[in-house]
């Protein structure tokens, strides 16, 4: 199934072998529109795939799991609830790197995967902004804010990485947007989704001020 893009086109297609895929679903943005594409996919064309969703819940980011779950429930009530296994959700009480984050995600997959028998895993991984609009992405004080720990400024990346299916990455997020605009999403599935890290418990709107805000707007023109 190709979904449209400016930036790259996106092909979402599996053997006929591949029964059971994960879904990494964080409750932002570009995962869920990844979970939406591959819900679409799996419906229409190969309903005997079944969907696993992971997510780990972040002791910074305390929205993921419920978010998530907002997502998913989406995806079933336009999809059905045929095409999707057990959520798998983790929590990490204490982060002192970024590493540790990264380690709680691969138990929550691992775990999974032993009961599942997962074949393949999608992400919402998507490539940065170009540098001179990171270099805008500054905080009240006008001190420019750190982004992903990760690499993502390149292109051409394969979106194949071993055993993770990366549909995003080479593509950034007003690419992000557009699939949203193209398939009819920026009044439903958006809203149900968060992109803020800064650290509170009242989710009615975004900070403005942390770096995943700043690439939020520069994507949609909008926050929610």
């Amino acid at each position: 199934m190709i979904f449209k893009n400016s930036q790259q086109d996106i092909n979402i297609e599996e053997n006929k072998d591949i029964k059971i895929l994960s879904l990494n679903i964080s409750g932002g943005a570009d995962s869920a529109i990844v979970g939406y594409m591959l819900s679409k996919y799996v419906a229409e064309e190969r309903p005997d795939i079944k969907i696993i969703p992971l997510t780990t819940n972040h002791p910074r980011k305390p929205y993921q799991g419920e978010f998530a779950t907002r997502i998913i429930n989406f995806y079933k009530e336009v999809f059905g609830e045929h095409i999707f296994g057990k959520h798998y959700i983790n929590n990490i009480d204490v982060i002192d790197t970024n590493e540790d984050y990264i380690n709680a995600q691969r138990k929550n997959s691992l775990e999974a995967s032993v009961i599942e028998n997962i074949q393949k895993n999608y992400s919402g991984i998507t490539s940065n902004p170009p540098l001179h609009i990171i270099d805008t992405f500054k905080n009240y004080k006008g001190k420019i804010l750190p982004g992903p720990y990760d690499n993502r400024n390149g292109k051409n990346f394969p979106a194949l990485n071993g055993y993770s299916m990366r549909p995003l990455v080479n593509i950034d997020k007003k690419g992000v947007a557009e699939l949203y605009k193209t398939l009819g999403l920026i009044e439903t599935l958006f809203p149900l989704t968060r992109s803020c890290e800064d650290h509170t418990t009242d989710f009615s709107s975004h900070c403005d001020n942390c770096w995943f805000c700043k690439e939020r707007f520069w994507g949609f023109g909008r926050y929610i």
